[in-house]
């Protein structure tokens, strides 16, 4: 069962990979794909970045007591109180259920090459605060009972006082990043129709 977890997070971050256009995430492969369990601990992650995995179980944690996560909702936050490591690194994080069960979650972090702030790309090493580092999203649905909310994280993205620079390339990679989070839903609800039927 191991190598079949592991298996399907390598499928979540190839497919992230390809779907990308930042040469951070298609390149430098700097994102993480993970599968967790319904307590939101670590179960298996592809061999990308390992910087991002001692955070992401705490992150989905975080994520899960702030928000009612029902099926077919996926959330996105990059807030360092959230488990979030720099602003760039962007998580995405959705829960898996078969038979209405939670299974456990799915998700995936990639790192922005803009996400706004006082300078280009977004780690300026003289910022006071996080608006001046870049734009902050807080947990936010960025699908919602299967509905995507692109409005939503556009409006967030476009606001406050050092909004993104690059909005396309970030709505680029959050639809990759999307891709990757319902690949893994679905090949994880495929596995364990697999593993009920053959009990």
């Amino acid at each position: 069962m191991s190598h079949r977890f592991a298996s399907i997070a390598r499928e979540m971050g190839e497919l992230l990979r390809r779907a990308a256009i930042s040469t951070n995430i298609k390149e430098r492969e700097d994102f993480s794909c993970t599968l967790l369990d319904p307590a939101g601990r670590l179960v298996v992650n592809a061999p990308h970045i390992p910087v991002h995995l001692g955070a992401m179980g705490l992150c989905v944690r975080e994520l899960v007591a702030r928000c009612t996560l029902a099926p077919g909702d996926v959330v996105v936050t990059n807030h360092p109180a959230c488990g979030g490591s720099h602003l760039p690194d962007v998580t995405l994080a959705a829960p898996v259920h078969v038979g209405g069960r939670l299974l456990g979650y799915v998700a995936c972090r990639a790192h922005h090459a803009e996400i706004g702030g006082i300078r280009p790309g977004s780690v300026p090493p003289d910022a006071h605060s996080l608006a001046e580092e870049g734009v902050v999203i807080p947990p936010t649905l960025l699908v919602e009972g299967g509905e995507p909310r692109w409005q939503r994280v556009e409006e967030l993205l476009t606001a406050g006082p050092h909004p993104t620079r690059m909005l396309a390339d970030n709505l680029a990679d959050l639809r990759a990043m999307l891709a990757a989070v319902g690949r893994g839903r679905e090949a994880l609800a495929r596995l364990a129709g697999r593993s009920a039927s053959t009990t």
